[in-house]
Formats: C-alpha cells, structure tokens, sequence
C-alpha cells in the first residue's frame, strides 16, 4: 500500500463546496426532451460525466443496480460533444436500464478553434451546463474526465471523486455522506470523518520581490549547488570554461523537451570547454534525485546539480538571476560574464548554438545564420 495514498474524495468542484445547494441545469434526454436535474429532487444522484465514449455507462449501471433500492439513482451526463455522439452512446449502452442519461445540447462549441472569436466563445461557454455547475470556465478547472459527483435528496453537493483504483472507496464515503445506507461489503475501508469534507481555504499567496533579469553582460553570481552524490558544485570550479547554466525542473515539460538538443550541443562543443550545469531549481531534493539516477546515462554531458532553497524566494534562479519562467540557459564566457540568454525550447531551433557563438565558441556560420533566423520568428509572434 502506498504511505501517502491520494484522496479518495473531493469536497468540492471548482466554486462549490461540499454542503452547497447544486445549481440547476439542464439535459435533452434520449427522447430528445429537455429535462431539469432539479426534477431528480429527493434522490440520491450520482453524476458520471464525460464525453463520447468516456461517459461511465458501466460503472452508472453498477451504481444503479447496487445502490438503486435505496434510492440512489446514476445519471450519466454528456458534455463537449454533438447530437449524434450521444445518440452513438445510446445505441451501444441501451440494454443499461438502471441509469438515467442527458446530453448537454450547448456543449459542443460551432465556432472557429483555430482563429477563436473569445466574445463568441465566452457566450457559448456561459451556456453550459458544467459551466453552470462549477462556475469559471467549463473548458478550464476541470479535474479530468470522466469524474463523479454526488448530490443528496436534499439537492446538496456532496463531492466529486474519479474513475480509478479509488473510485469505489471514495464514492463509498459520498454515498455515506449523503445519507445511503450501505451494505457491509460496500464500506469503504476508511469511513471519512465530518472534518474531511469540510474546505480549508488555501493560503493567501504572497507575491514574490520582482527581480531584474541578469542582463548580458553582467558578472555571473556565484552560488552552492549540490548534486546527486550529494557534491557541493559552484561556477567556480569550471572557470576558464564556457558555462552553460541551464536552469530546469522535473515538473518542466519544455525543460525535459529541449534536454536532448541540449545534450547533442554540449558533446559537439565540449572540446572547446563548453560545460553544461542542469540546475534544477523550484522542485523537491527527491524529486529531483529520482529522475537523474533514472535519466543520467542519456544526457551523459550534463552536470545536474539541485538548488536546496527549491521553492523558496532565496533560490538562485530568482534571486540572483531574475528568472521569471523555465527552462532558462545562461551562456557564461570564460571571463565569467553573461554572453547570452535562451529562453525556453522550440523544437528544431538553434539559439543555444548562436548564443555559444557570442561567447566565442566557433560554430558553423550556417547554424549561426538559422540561429538569427529562430530568433527572429520567435519576436515577430
């Protein structure tokens, strides 16, 4: 068993909170009739929403088969989908007869997703039926589909909880919550307590000291970095080199993206004393051990080194070089000044090799050109 399992559970779903009154709203049936989900007032409803294929038919008709006697009624709900994607649905689930189902007739946006009119996207998204649930945008804050929501007879949001290995622990509790009597092979292993479904507002989030980017041409500050072995690594101990200090996490998918590029320039130019410092800031010791015992042997050229300060505003990636998003590559000269900055990672491009240039490495003129190039593309977005 795992020491720090997930929640099986949520007391709450984007605006509300467990205990809250749940918005009404809205389904066309399989009879292509509209119906409101105040009508079910009463019962205990059990939620499956989705779209397509991921709406839980299976799982609902279990819920209804198993809890249906005492008055727990499955409602599968189908969301970001057309007409014919719900009438599909039915067709393949029509012999499921202990579930309800509706289709959310404004959920399938008609307008333009590549050029998007936001005015005209907005008026659909206000229309929705899980935007109406949750508050905020029904395309944003969602907790990944297909989840279920609980709802008491007294027309009470209990929680959400999600597909998965939990899903029969955590819809245990809402049930109970809610008011259903289970059966004893039903229980959940853990009964939650009142306390678990009671919101704790996050804390108040205190914006950090804005700090100038390091500009070209500044002394590179110095600072202790420590890597997997636990060694002490400072800018320091590669002078005279050409220092690219890479700043990354292993949450970063951009950051992991441009790894390989980065690996291929540090081998190429290494006979010039080029070195490459992966500096993993804003992420966790263990985290970052994990992934570079795992990862090392692929990225051989790399020297990872972790930031102990990790999330905290005295971390250098923010003290002492202003940086504001990751990944970010500091080219250091050997007179230990910045040479050039890379912001982030595009497939293809070359800006780390033209930045190596500026720092006196001889790279090929042509990449040198693209590089100009890349560059160039990337301000006229």
């Amino acid at each position: 068993e795992e020491a720090n399992p997930p929640p099986t559970f949520r007391p709450e779903l984007g605006r509300l909170k467990s205990g809250d009154a749940m918005p009404d709203f809205s389904l066309t049936g399989p009879d292509g009739k509209e119906f409101a989900f105040s009508n079910l007032r009463g019962k205990t409803v059990v939620i499956g929403i989705g779209f397509e294929d991921v709406v839980p038919a299976d799982m609902l008709q279990a819920i209804g088969t198993k809890h249906g006697a005492n008055g727990v009624v499955p409602l599968g709900m189908m969301i970001l989908s057309k007409r014919e994607s719900y009438d599909a649905w039915l067709a393949k689930n029509k012999t499921k007869a202990n579930m309800l189902s509706g289709w959310d007739p404004a959920a399938s946006y008609a307008g333009d997703t590549e050029k998007l009119d936001m005015k005209a996207f907005e008026a659909w998204d206000a229309k929705t039926a899980l935007r109406k649930i949750m508050g905020g945008s029904a395309m944003n804050g969602t907790p990944g589909f297909p989840f279920f929501v609980v709802v008491d007879p007294a027309g009470k949001f209990i929680g959400m909880c999600f597909q998965g290995k939990t899903h029969e622990e955590g819809l245990g509790n809402l049930l109970l919550r809610a008011g259903v009597k289970l059966a004893p092979a039903d229980m959940p292993k853990k009964v939650a307590a009142a306390e678990d479904f009671v919101v704790t507002p996050p804390a108040p989030v205190v914006p950090e000291d804005e700090v100038p980017q390091l500009a070209v041409g500044a002394v590179a500050p110095d600072f202790a970095m420590t890597d997997v072995n636990g060694k002490t690594i400072k800018l320091a101990d590669y002078k005279g080199k050409v220092v690219v200090l890479d700043f990354w996490a292993t949450w970063c998918g951009p950051c992991l993206a441009s790894m390989p590029h980065t690996q291929e320039v540090a081998a190429h130019y290494k006979d010039q004393g080029v070195v490459v410092i992966g500096t993993c800031t804003s992420d966790k010791r263990k985290a970052f051990e994990g992934w570079v015992k795992k990862n090392q042997a692929t990225y051989p050229d790399f020297i990872y080194a972790h930031d102990a300060a990790e999330k905290s505003p005295e971390r250098a990636s923010h003290k002492l070089y202003g940086v504001t998003g990751i990944p970010a590559q500091f080219v250091i000269g050997r007179d230990g000044k910045v040479a050039a900055f890379v912001s982030g990672y595009m497939d293809g491009e070359v800006l780390l090799e033209g930045a190596l240039a500026k720092a006196g490495i001889k790279v090929d003129p042509a990449i040198v050109a693209k590089s100009i190039e890349d560059q160039k593309k990337r301000d006229a977005r």
